[in-house]
């Protein structure tokens, strides 16, 4: 196909379409037929003219008078005539439909252009382009139609040799998707980039077509749509995990307070553990302007450029403030729904729980009955462990729609028994690491999950129960959260050690030993920061959560099969 492919406009010097040639008919010319005729009707002149040569070749008598020469004359020039007129219908039957098919491509809205093996735009184009991609394409590189970066170019023409090499291994649709999907319009304009292959006879790739589509007004809809959706999930969690949020407003407050007091580098762990936190917590409800105010503040604290205590209280005092303005606004926009007086009070003629907690105190000092008090807070106070493990389930499945990949709903085993959550709360809030780390480290996308022979949805189970202990000795309260994803490698686990601490203790350690380590802090087996982890902080916020309350916590893995976390915590009913 030649490098100067024409696909969209009309022959040079072709009149305005007029409307379709018709034949006496009354049915429209085909170009095919007239061409024929107009093919048979040359072959019949130059045969009467080849006739007429030679006639005394072989002897006959030639044509001597004047007026059959004359009638030859006029009817080589009828012919002639009528000839010309049939090339004239044809030219204009071509040009009707070039001029229909410039109509059609234009009214799509769409830019339609070509380039070739050397990325130089065909001249053939849609004017839609001239508005879309802003320039015209005619003779241009493909790279500079579409303002490919400096940085960028040289794996562009990588990729646009590998396209038209013949043969190569790469399908046609594998190796665009490296080429650019959107463009980047001056106004803001959301311009969608599709490639589509022409081939040639022999199969080999000749041009490539670029279609460009404005579709800012559909993006711009379905961001509203996804918007409103977010609200409306964002009001029923409120609603359905009111604890859970006022929760989560009363740490923000308190890491307002706490940034406000005097902190140096070496001291802001426990700051910057909470601030670790509160971005997960924050996004689960739909938060996400707060919970990205989180996020950025939390990566400039952490960049290596801060040398000096000034510029780390500087950097958090302005992020303090940011995170302040970002609470306030957020709860601004919820007042209507919650009330503004919706954290000192309930909706639904709840009884707070300090309440429950103080009327047993009453109790106590008033002399009540042990087994009464006991009853009381057993059946009244305390909580079913696995009522309280709920918005952990939740959180799991929002995680897992968010990245892509299927799990099924937790799977409960155990004796669920009743819980007093007062002292279990800021364990309860830290457990949204480990639901991060079962989403992002164990469960396997589905495609990977069905090669190695696994049900494409994981699988968390959740066990509770009480380990009774000799007689006189505590009780403990077992949580243990179970997967069946793809474990922990305890290769990668030393791999990650020897960058970080290449002589520690830890390479005298077995394989349960080692990954372990997992609760240090800093420590993270991700080569990047994701939304997700990659800090090397959450699970060692859960391991603090575990030890302030007397516990444990311990990790059991096998690779390909899965990974379980054993939680202990003292078990009692007392206060």
């Amino acid at each position: 196909m030649p490098e100067d492919i024409d696909l969209f406009a009309r022959p040079a010097g072709a009149a305005p379409a007029a409307g379709p040639v018709r034949a006496a008919s009354g049915k429209e010319d085909s170009g095919g037929d007239i061409i024929h005729i107009s093919m048979a009707g040359t072959t019949a002149i130059v045969l009467a003219l080849l006739f007429a040569v030679a006639l005394p070749v072989f002897g006959f008598t030639p044509v001597t008078q004047k007026s059959s020469f004359f009638v030859l004359c006029a009817a080589a020039f009828c012919g002639i005539g009528y000839l010309y007129y049939l090339n004239y219908k044809v030219h204009r039957l071509v040009s009707d439909h070039a001029r229909l098919n410039e109509v059609l491509v234009n009214s799509l809205g769409q830019g339609f252009l070509s380039f070739g093996p050397s990325g130089i735009c065909g001249k053939g184009y849609s004017q839609a382009c001239v508005d879309l991609l802003q320039s015209e394409p005619a003779g241009k590189h493909i790279m500079d139609v579409l303002h490919v970066p400096e940085e960028g170019r040289d794996d562009f023409k990588d990729w646009l040799d590998v396209l038209f090499m013949p043969n190569h291994a790469l399908g046609f649709n594998d190796v665009v998707n490296f080429f650019p999907q959107l463009f980047a319009h001056s106004e803001g304009r959301r311009i969608t980039l599709v490639y589509r292959p022409i081939y040639a006879k022999a199969g080999v790739l000749a041009r490539v077509v670029l279609i460009a589509t404005d579709e800012t007004e559909e993006y711009e809809a379905q961001e509203l749509a996804r918007q409103r959706q977010e609200y409306a999930d964002m009001v029923c969690r409120i609603f359905q995990e009111r604890n859970q949020f006022l929760a989560t407003v009363t740490h923000i407050r308190r890491f307002i307070e706490e940034a406000a007091l005097p902190v140096t580098r070496d001291t802001a762990a426990p700051l910057l553990r909470l601030l670790h936190t509160l971005k997960a917590a924050v996004k689960h409800f739909h938060f996400n302007r707060l919970g990205d105010t989180i996020h950025a503040l939390e990566s400039q604290l952490r960049d290596e450029s801060i040398t000096s205590d000034a510029q780390f209280t500087d950097v958090l005092m302005m992020g303090r403030k940011r995170v302040s303005d970002e609470l306030k606004a957020a709860l601004e926009d919820i007042k209507d729904l919650v009330g503004v007086d919706y954290d000192q009070r309930g909706n639904m003629h709840e009884i707070e729980e300090n309440a429950l907690y103080s009327f047993a105190l009453v109790m106590n000092v008033s002399g009540v009955s042990r087994d009464v008090v006991d009853h009381y807070l057993r059946f009244i106070v305390a909580v079913p462990v696995q009522e309280c493990l709920r918005q952990f389930e939740r959180e799991l499945a929002d995680l897992a729609e968010f990245v892509g990949k299927q799990i099924k709903p937790v799977r409960y085993t155990g004796s669920n028994p009743p819980v007093l959550t007062r002292t279990l709360h800021s364990l309860l809030f830290s457990m949204t690491h480990i639901a991060r780390n079962i989403i992002d480290h164990g469960i396997e996308p589905a495609v990977t999950r069905l090669a190695r022979g696994k049900d494409p949805a994981g699988q968390v189970m959740i066990h509770t129960d009480i380990e009774n202990a000799a007689e006189g000795e505590r009780q403990w309260l077992l949580i243990s959260i179970a997967d069946d994803g793809g474990g922990i490698d305890p290769a990668r686990v030393r791999a990650k050690l020897a960058a970080s601490d290449p002589n520690g203790a830890w390479r005298a350690q077995d394989d349960h030993a080692v990954i372990q380590n997992i609760f240090s802090w800093g420590f993270s087996t991700r080569d990047s920061v994701t939304d997700l982890s990659g800090r090397g902080v959450g699970m060692e916020a859960v391991e603090r959560e575990v030890k302030e309350l007397g516990g444990s916590i311990e990790v059991f893995s096998e690779m390909f099969q899965g990974t379980r976390f054993e939680i202990r915590v003292p078990y009692t009913l007392q206060i």
